[in-house]
């Protein structure tokens, strides 16, 4: 037998960096700004602090952010939009607490 690695054979050391270091894709780039306009999301630097804290790594742009990292940040996007409660009504309609007239 020789010492070369077999068809199914895993090796064992450290995996290629390739994947990590490929950059991030237009439509990606597209389904980020289409969620953060869904998310109500339209501040750029409320944006920018968002990728900034997924990442953990400062960036200027959506377009040096990795192709790796997008999955990361779409699901901090909807989580943000998860938390933002949705109302559909006015602040009237939404309040939480009976006032005096209600009481009446």
């Amino acid at each position: 037998m020789s010492d070369e690695p077999g068809l199914f054979e895993i090796p064992t050391g450290p995996v290629s960096g390739a994947l990590q270091e490929m950059p991030i894709r237009p439509e990606q780039v597209q389904q980020i700004r289409g969620a953060f306009e869904e998310a109500g999301l339209s501040g750029q630097e409320e944006r920018k602090l968002l990728i900034n804290s997924v990442i953990i790594r400062e960036v200027a742009s959506l377009r040096e952010l990795r192709a790796v990292e997008v999955r990361r940040v779409l699901a901090a996007i909807e989580q943000r939009s998860a938390a933002k409660p949705t109302s559909k009504g006015s602040a009237w309609a939404d309040r939480e607490e009976d006032t005096w007239i209600d009481k009446l």
